[in-house]
């Protein structure tokens, strides 16, 4: 029995519920949609989705990623999608249950976690953002039991209307891509930027990042910064800085290597 868990993550919070549910599930592979591919060539007995919500929907990779998979050999297995949100998933479980459904497989369990938003080109990172990362984090026991279980918990319908405003709000957020990003002077060239990024859009050049424009505004980049040298235009230099307090640097960059192609 095998099973493999897909997760999308900038600062760590989809990468944690992602461990936690796959070191519970059988000979389960742990892979990045980032830069990893779904392996048709095996038949899995679970397979999950772990990713943020972006603008009440989907992050652009995960929906290319979902919808460029081969799942001829799993249509048996238990499909799961969990989005980590900061208030509202909108349509980013019913999207998914949607895409799969055409594929002839049904999304049989979905549901939504709170965590801390970290969207720092939007907002503050507040004081209380350890205790909110607390409280999702006591959730994920549960939501793991119900996986394993295999619990029936089925997204429901798409709200199409939805889907249209939040996919036009994306196309203004993704049309921005990084064109707002500066390097400060503090820059030192450790190029964590360029590692941590999960679709590989920055790349060091005479020791300072550069931005190649397929940037899926996960904030990897400014929130690992370990000298907060990298910022959205003049808004984030004063907004404080958030990773999750499980995942250290480290396992950010091995995902990303791991699953580079």
């Amino acid at each position: 029995m095998k099973s493999v868990v897909y997760y999308f993550t900038g600062t760590g919070n989809n990468l944690q519920v992602a461990k936690k549910i796959a070191e519970a599930l059988p000979n389960c592979e742990l892979i990045s949609m980032g830069k990893g591919r779904h392996d048709n060539t095996k038949v899995y007995d679970y397979i999950g989705f772990v990713y943020p919500t972006y603008a009440f929907n989907l992050p652009r990779r995960v929906t290319r990623f979902i919808n460029e998979m081969s799942i001829e050999k799993s249509k048996n297995a238990y499909f799961f999608a969990v989005t980590g949100c900061g208030n509202i998933s909108g349509v980013a479980l019913t999207v998914p249950a949607k895409i799969l459904a055409k594929k002839g497989v049904t999304l049989n369990f979905a549901e939504e976690i709170i965590m801390v938003g970290n969207y720092v080109a939007m907002y503050k990172m507040n004081e209380r953002n350890l205790e909110k990362y607390q409280t999702a984090t006591d959730q994920i026991p549960v939501l793991v039991r119900k996986i394993v279980s295999k619990t029936q918990q089925p997204a429901g319908k798409v709200n199409e209307a939805l889907n249209l405003s939040t996919a036009f709000g994306q196309k203004v957020i993704y049309a921005r891509k990084d064109k707002g990003f500066n390097v400060s002077d503090d820059c030192i060239g450790c190029g964590i930027c360029e590692k941590v990024c999960p679709v590989s859009n920055i790349k060091m050049e005479n020791n300072k990042p550069s931005f190649h424009h397929n940037c899926e505004q996960c904030m990897a980049c400014v929130q690992w910064c370990p000298k907060e040298a990298i910022n959205y235009k003049n808004k984030t230099q004063n907004r404080g800085r958030y990773t999750n307090p499980s995942i250290s640097v480290k396992e950010i960059i091995e995902g990303n290597k791991n699953n580079r192609q």
